[in-house]
């Protein structure tokens, strides 16, 4: 079995970008990867101003006692463990297909059944909120 698409990451890939070597499956994929390609090299790790810019406003969206305030926010943007982490390709592929997404519910309900995706919520979790971390029981 091939690669999945780096944009829909449903279909098998069947092109590979010229500038970043990430694999597409179709035109339209093509066009949307084109849009956000950053050619190997260049890439550097965004910062947090960037990372908490998506096109939705969703801490207006949802209600307001599952927002995180924007000072806890910046304890994601001081990890270095984080930072490693949002190194992977796929993880950073399925928050752009997910910042990209009408249907935002569907796709984290998804997404919280690929392991990656469950570290990183984890993480951001702990970060954010350390003493829920010491209830947890061992496993």
């Amino acid at each position: 079995m091939g690669d999945l698409c780096c944009m829909c990451t449903v279909e098998t890939s069947k092109y590979r970008c010229p500038c970043c070597r990430l694999r597409y499956c179709s035109l339209d994929c093509s066009k949307r990867h084109k849009e956000r390609c950053v050619p190997k090299g260049e890439q550097s790790s965004p910062s947090v101003p960037d990372v908490l810019q998506t096109r939705d406003p969703i801490l207006v969206e949802n209600d307001e006692s599952d927002a995180v305030p924007f000072l806890k926010l910046g304890l994601l943007g001081n990890s270095e463990e984080l930072k490693q982490l949002l190194l992977n390709i796929h993880l950073r592929q399925l928050l752009v297909t997910l910042d990209e997404t009408e249907n935002k519910d569907e796709v984290l309900k998804n997404y919280m059944q690929e392991p990656l995706f469950v570290e990183l919520a984890d993480m951001c979790l702990s970060l954010i909120n350390p003493e829920e971390k010491e209830n947890i029981l061992p496993k």
